[in-house]
């Protein structure tokens, strides 16, 4: 008898475990699983696979084409970081949540509703963004903050934002490409390097082209050997950082250029863009996230005419930080008038103190040309001399 019960007993519990390894392979995702897996995708910008969790019967769904690139359109200029994502309530497969998510323009956060049907999402057209539809666009307006100035112990400045000048070109003014040999001589470039900026697609014929900026001296000079009287030759003023010493203070503060694509991906989600300048060497360099300050923004979204419907987001740009140096810049300018032909290293200090007064190496460069743009054979020069 015990045997027989104990068979029974061991036939029960196999069935029992048989039962629970069935449910616990075959329950599938619960409908939070679902959301909680389709906005991780979202965070690592994998659309293609958040195409995949769409239910791809429901009329509304967009082509994987269209989706993917309105989700590029929106999260690569947005930056989003720190996607949060919670579930608010669940009835009938009805799923609300709530997301919430870091940006260029400040915090962002909205309530959305999708229906769950088999581990499938039904696509409405909030799931890529808050109140976006075919006829209204996400925008965002990104506000850049001006840079702190570098200054010496007296509060002169060493780097700060002035003037430039900018020769360019007017297609519709040209006479054809006939003058480009002359252009390229007097602006210190090259024909095939005009005819590269002259061939971009946006360009009308109104369009200023920028070929060089140059500093005031050297757009003076152009003016005396008539550059203005070639036809379709402009000159803008331009807003650009500036270093009033030049090399006499070159090797102290450094120099700014545009970011390039390695810096984009180095800086990330840190609100630079293709417009940004960053410092490349010197205090430039090294105060780089002092200076540069925090850039602002506004998400907003729009109808088909512009016109604002709502501003999902907006955070003020802060202006960089000024930094001031133990640097005497007449000292400076008199230990470099002295020795600007030898190969030196200067320094001044104040015993008393320590502070650095003076830090002067020679020979020296222009750290303004840097900004300005080198042409090939400065920068050859200088990295072969």
């Amino acid at each position: 008898m015990n045997k027989k019960r104990n068979i029974i007993i061991g036939l029960i519990v196999c069935v029992l475990l048989m039962t629970v390894v069935f449910f616990v392979f075959n329950h599938g995702k619960s409908n939070e699983q679902v959301v909680t897996e389709y906005f991780e995708l979202l965070k690592k910008k994998d659309y293609k696979q958040m195409y995949q969790m769409l239910d791809q019967k429901t009329v509304y769904t967009p082509t994987q084409k269209y989706f993917i690139e309105k989700h590029k359109e929106i999260y690569d200029v947005i930056n989003p970081s720190n996607i949060q994502v919670k579930v608010i309530d669940e009835k009938d497969n009805m799923v609300q949540y709530q997301i919430s998510m870091d940006t260029v323009a400040g915090k962002v956060k909205y309530k959305n509703k999708i229906e769950i049907k088999n581990e499938q999402i039904k696509f409405n057209k909030q799931l890529i963004f808050d109140e976006f539809s075919d006829k209204n666009k996400v925008k965002v307006i990104t506000t850049q903050p001006y840079r702190g100035y570098i200054l010496d112990r007296n509060g002169k400045y060493l780097a700060k934002q002035g003037n430039a000048y900018s020769f360019g070109l007017v297609r519709g003014k040209l006479n054809g490409e006939n003058d480009y040999a002359q252009i390229a001589k007097y602006l210190e470039t090259d024909v095939e390097t005009i005819q590269k900026k002259m061939s971009a697609s946006w360009i009308k014929d109104d369009s200023f082209v920028p070929i060089k900026n140059v500093s005031e001296q050297v757009k003076n000079q152009l003016i005396q050997q008539e550059i203005l009287n070639i036809k379709g030759v402009k000159i803008n003023t331009i807003s650009m950082r500036v270093y009033p010493y030049d090399k006499i203070t070159s090797h102290i503060i450094g120099y700014v250029q545009n970011v390039n694509s390695e810096d984009l991906k180095k800086h990330k989600n840190e609100g630079y863009t293709s417009n940004s300048i960053i410092g490349r060497s010197g205090i430039e360099a090294t105060y780089e996230k002092e200076l540069r300050g925090e850039v602002g923004g506004k998400i907003v979204i729009v109808d088909e005419n512009n016109n604002v419907i709502k501003t999902v987001a907006q955070k003020e740009a802060k202006d960089g930080k000024d930094i001031r140096l133990t640097i005497d810049i007449d000292l400076q300018q008199s230990l470099y008038n002295e020795y600007q032909n030898d190969k030196s290293a200067s320094v001044a200090l104040n015993p008393q103190t320590g502070e650095v007064l003076a830090l002067v190496s020679t020979p020296s460069y222009s750290n303004n040309d840097f900004v300005l743009g080198l042409s090939t054979d400065k920068w050859n020069a200088l990295n072969n001399d």
